[in-house]
C-alpha cells in the first residue's frame, strides 16, 4: 500500500512538471530584439504573458510580453550597422544564430 502512494505522488509531480514546461514556452517566435520597443510588462517566461503573447527580449535589455511572430528571426537581433547576432546579451560568432534551448530554457548561439 505504501509503494502505491509513493508512485501516485511521483506520477502527479511528473504531470505537473510536464504541464509547467508546456505552458512556459508558447508557439511562435520572438520578433527581432531591436524592433521591440515596449519594455513593460516585464516577464521571465511565456506563461506570464496573455494568450497571444510571448516573453521576448526588448531594446531595454530586459524581456517583455509582445505578440509572437509567425516567422523565425533566430531570437537574436541584428545590429543596425552590421549583421552581428546577439543571443541573451552575448554576441554570436560568425555563422551562428540564436536558438532557444528547451533543456536549459535559455537562448544560446548555435551553428547555422
Amino acid at each position: 500500500m505504501h509503494k502505491k502512494g509513493i508512485i501516485m505522488v511521483l506520477a502527479v509531480c511528473l504531470l505537473i512538471a510536464v504541464a509547467d514546461a508546456q505552458l512556459s514556452h508558447k508557439e511562435g517566435h520572438c520578433p527581432l530584439r531591436n524592433s521591440v520597443s515596449k519594455c513593460t510588462p516585464k516577464c521571465v517566461s511565456d506563461f506570464q504573458c496573455s494568450f497571444n503573447e510571448k516573453c521576448c527580449p526588448n531594446k531595454c535589455g530586459s524581456e517583455s510580453c509582445v505578440s509572437a511572430s509567425p516567422v523565425s528571426t533566430g531570437n537574436g537581433y541584428k545590429g543596425s550597422s552590421n549583421d552581428d547576432v546577439y543571443c541573451g546579451g552575448v554576441k554570436c560568432g560568425p555563422y551562428q544564430k540564436c536558438k532557444f534551448d528547451r533543456r536549459t530554457k535559455r537562448e544560446k548561439c548555435v551553428r547555422t
